[in-house]
């Protein structure tokens, strides 16, 4: 059972300093409006539990899609999270200058 623990931790470490990586620098981005596609937080045999988000925006017309993931020790904090990203919820995405297919959901 504690293997099993270290595992899940382990892997949510991973996540969380992957997450931290793609996102460092991306506080002085441009902002766009996205809207919800689908969240939900699927369970899983092994692994830590992932919050997910799927949205769309449009930047100069074109329209975009997105996903986030958000990595949990305990499955019930990722259905709550995913809970506040109810489909047809609008939020703001930073999005990559120059890049507009490169989207980031600010923390």
């Amino acid at each position: 059972m504690g293997g099993w623990f270290v595992d899940i931790f382990a892997e949510y470490l991973f996540r969380v300093v992957t997450r931290f990586i793609k996102t460092r620098g991306s506080g002085s981005w441009p902002t766009a409006k996205a809207t919800v596609t689908s969240s939900g937080c699927p369970g899983t045999a092994y692994g830590c539990p992932v919050g997910e988000v799927y949205y769309t925006y449009r930047v100069d017309g074109e329209l975009y899609t997105g996903s986030h993931e958000k990595p949990f020790i305990l499955h019930n904090s990722g259905e709550n999270y995913a809970r506040h990203f109810a489909p047809g919820t609008d939020f703001i995405v930073r999005l990559k200058p120059g890049q507009p297919s490169v989207s980031i959901v600010p923390e």
